[in-house]
Parts: C-alpha cells; structure tokens; sequence
C-alpha cells in the first residue's frame, strides 16, 4: 500500500481507500467536502450522483483513518470548500476526471498491479471483496445495484 511519507502520499491513500470501499464515483469524490463526513455514524453524504440524487455511502474504519490523517495532516490550508485538492499550484479542487484516474492508476501500478482504467474499476472491486468474503449473492447484487441507481445503501 502507499506510505504516508508526504502530503501527497496520504492523500493519494484517502483517496484509493474510499474510491475502493464506499463504492463511489470519480466525480462524487471530487465533490465531496468534510461537512459531508459524518464521523459518529460512519457514512459519506454523497452529492452530485449519477442518478441527479443524493445518497449516503458507508465509511469503514480503514476509510475514515485515512480520510482523518488526510485532513489532519496533509490537506493545504487554503479556502477551499472541497475535501481533496491537488497539490500542484494553484493548490485547488480536482476540475475533473483525469487527476483522480491519474492518481489511482499511478499508485495501482507502482504497487505491480497492472491497471488500465480509470476510478471507476475501483467501485467493481468492491463487489469482489465483499464475495471474496462470503457475503450472500444476492446481497452482493443489491449492493451493486444500489451503488448504480444512486440508493442510499445503508438505509435497509
């Protein structure tokens, strides 16, 4: 996995770590701003969905601890109203696609996997994982489902 050595490194984290756990997309990411962090119940507000809807995306511990050392330690402090910014000058939010897919596909491929794609392959492999870990098929398949059309999928 990445270390944590520069400011750049533990964003990157927090970034492949949510992309991979709650199941959203680029755009969704890079509209998501740290009131959208609900810490107490562990969910992601997500704005700006696919389906024109807001939905509520689960924050698994990993996630959260990445997402705190991002904003506790590696975030520039500039008046930004967006959670992730880059780092290259004019330090500002993400304008669109590219550097997320850049970020994930960097990173993917420096740790060996060979990776073609953008950071929508990511909200696949969690539907892998959860199979991996004998979750119900059918269970799986809802998640999935959800995620697609926009569900909130922590409302069951």
């Amino acid at each position: 996995m990445i270390g944590a050595t520069t400011p750049v490194d533990v964003r990157d984290r927090a970034v492949l770590v949510l992309l991979a756990t709650a199941g959203i997309r680029n755009g969704e990411l890079r509209a998501l701003q740290p009131h959208d962090i609900n810490w107490r119940t562990g969910e992601v507000f997500v704005r700006r969905t696919k389906g024109k809807r807001d939905r509520v995306a689960p924050l698994i511990e990993e996630a959260g601890a990445a997402l705190a050392d991002y904003i506790l330690r590696a975030r520039p402090k500039v008046d930004s109203p967006y959670l992730f910014l880059s780092f290259t000058p004019p330090v500002g939010p993400f304008r669109c696609a590219s550097p997320v897919s850049r970020i994930v596909q960097s990173r993917l491929q420096h740790s060996g996997i060979e990776f073609v794609g953008g950071a929508h392959l990511l909200r696949h492999s969690l539907a892998t994982q959860l199979v991996g870990q004998r979750r119900p098929i059918n269970e799986v398949a809802d998640l999935l489902a959800a995620l697609m059309h926009g569900e909130d999928v922590l409302a069951a």
